[in-house]
């Protein structure tokens, strides 16, 4: 939750400053991000395109080599050719695992992208409900604010009236308490009969 300092009737403006500056921050941060994977999938597709073509080198060497297998009798260098064609396919076949494993961190990256702008524009969705809510809050206060200026002197003034006549009463009690205990002495006492 956003914290906001009040200073009479409006917002404390640096502190939404802040905040705005805080999320241009984060979408200039995502935005360099994005241009760095963009970047990143530009070598990467080249380099993929020059594995391709290295590919396809191997795979013409071997079938070079395979035809010079057919044409060679001698053992020992079509096991040698053999031996080649063992290599270069294990070679092959770790450069297609590592275009997997590009490919793979391609799709997380643009995946983390997605998610980064999603939450991104939620923070901003939400710090525009709360500074709704704040001027609402702001609203609400200035309203109360008024209303109390407006009514202190009528509640002054009644304060005053109900002090008055709370004395009042405190003294007719008094003088109608005396005048029962005096009215109960005289009824009390018995004529002298002469």
């Amino acid at each position: 939750m956003i914290k906001t300092k009040f200073l009479g009737n409006s917002v404390f403006e640096p502190t939404k400053i802040k905040n705005e500056n805080e999320l241009q921050k984060i979408k200039k941060k995502l935005q360099a991000q994005n241009e760095a994977r963009k970047e990143t999938i530009k070598e990467l597709s080249e380099e993929i395109k020059s594995i391709d073509d290295f590919i396809a080198r191997i795979t013409n060497d071997i079938g070079v080599y395979e035809q010079r297998i057919k044409e060679y009798p001698d053992g020992y260098k079509i096991k040698q050719l053999e031996s080649d064609n063992e290599t270069l396919t294990s070679e092959v076949n770790k450069i297609r695992q590592k275009i997997k494993n590009f490919k793979s961190d391609e799709e997380s990256s643009l995946l983390l992208l997605d998610t980064l702008m999603e939450e991104y524009n939620e923070l901003k969705n939400d710090k525009i409900e709360l500074s709704k809510r704040i001027q609402t809050l702001n609203k609400v206060i200035e309203d109360l604010n008024q209303e109390k200026q407006e009514k202190l002197p009528q509640l002054k003034a009644y304060d005053t009236m109900l002090k008055k006549a709370w004395y009042e009463m405190q003294e007719t009690e008094n003088s109608m308490d005396i005048s029962l205990r005096l009215w109960q002495r005289k009824s009390s006492y018995k004529p002298v009969v002469k």
